[in-house]
């Protein structure tokens, strides 16, 4: 029986999946410039690498309210026969594979053969619970009926110009300050990079966290997702690094804290600490850290070895330095670290 990989999300506390084939790229919420005259379910554009990405209002096309957006909001980019759209979701989980006995296509009394031309395709039962399936082939048709350009427009050409509005004209960011709105406008201008297709597959993907008032950079290929922590377990007879276990969906994960390892005072978890969960082998485990700041992009050329004089505990585990905003950030290569005799992750413990 053949599997479907599905990208799953969340939009309003309720979990979507779309098919994995669809999706090109995700990323986290840039600022959206608002375009004149255009439908509601059309929030506006933005500037991706060049080229203009209309961006649909998900949640009206879901016939839902749309929350305040959030810097932990995610973009994720449609690709369906060339055309292409993005759409913002509360939370990127994980790609799972779905079998066709686990889908109820049958809903609310729709037959298969209405379905391809429904944006809801069926709902199925996975381990997390119950998921609404949509359909990328009409969500990305709608999209290009509703908007006014060419796909292939250049962004930067006067007929897109004219009727862009600036994001701060669109209300849509009120309610961020001044210090969001910045971190909102380096995402926006590392989107609008033109980057050759040669340069972009040696591309490095990290997740940008905050330990200890440090930047440190995690690879997106051992990140599985990002979660807050509500409420530990404490485990009897642990290392201090061991801060206790956490329950995610259903999952049990060993919730560790790295900042002794990466040379940092091992300080208290404090409330609304965030985790980044992270898959090695067979195992996983979620990292303590103080904030969670973005997924971006570097060449390995803006990487550089940090200087002698400055060398620490974390060097066994460092795989280099890198400019992020003002600082440098520490790229951490989490399975050497993980596998460290200093920081053993134990799920049986």
């Amino acid at each position: 029986m053949s599997h479907e990989s599905y990208l799953m999300f969340k939009v309003n506390h309720s979990c979507y999946g779309i098919p994995a084939i669809a999706v090109q790229e995700l990323f986290f919420l840039p600022e959206v410039s608002a375009i004149a005259e255009t439908p509601s379910t059309i929030l506006g554009v933005i500037n991706l690498r060049g080229k203009f990405l209309p961006v649909m209002d998900l949640y009206h096309r879901l016939e839902q309210a749309r929350p305040p957006f959030q810097l932990t909001d995610s973009m994720i980019v449609l690709d369906w026969q060339t055309q292409r759209i993005g759409i913002i979701v509360n939370q990127v989980d994980s790609i799972q594979a779905i079998a066709p006995d686990q889908i109820a296509a049958n809903v609310c009394g729709q037959s298969k053969e209405s379905l391809p031309d429904r944006l809801v395709t069926g709902i199925a039962n996975v381990e997390e619970g119950i998921v609404t399936l949509l359909n990328p082939e009409l969500l990305v048709q709608h999209a290009f009926i509703e908007t006014v350009f060419n796909p292939n427009s250049d962004f930067n050409n006067g007929s897109v110009n004219d009727v862009l509005k600036h994001p701060s004209d669109s209300g849509l960011y009120e309610h961020f300050d001044s210090q969001e709105r910045q971190i909102l406008q380096e995402r926006t201008e590392a989107l609008r990079c033109l980057i050759d297709d040669e340069d972009s597959s040696w591309l490095l993907p990290l997740a940008v966290v905050g330990l200890g008032g440090e930047y440190f950079g995690f690879g997106l290929e051992t990140v599985h997702e990002f979660t807050e922590i509500h409420k530990i377990t404490p485990i009897p007879c642990c290392p201090p690094h061991i801060i206790g276990n956490i329950n995610l969906r259903g999952e049990i994960i060993t919730l560790i804290n790295i900042n002794n390892v990466v040379d940092l005072p091992m300080n208290g978890v404090r409330l609304h600490q965030q985790a980044v969960v992270v898959r090695l082998d067979q195992r996983v485990a979620g990292i303590a850290v103080d904030d969670i700041f973005d997924v971006t992009y570097i060449h390995p050329s803006q990487m550089t070895t940090p200087p002698i004089a400055l060398h620490s505990a974390k060097d066994d585990y460092l795989q280099g330095v890198a400019p992020y905003r003002d600082r440098m950030m520490s790229i951490i290569n989490l399975s050497k670290l993980l596998n460290s005799e200093a920081l053993v992750v134990n799920e049986e413990v």
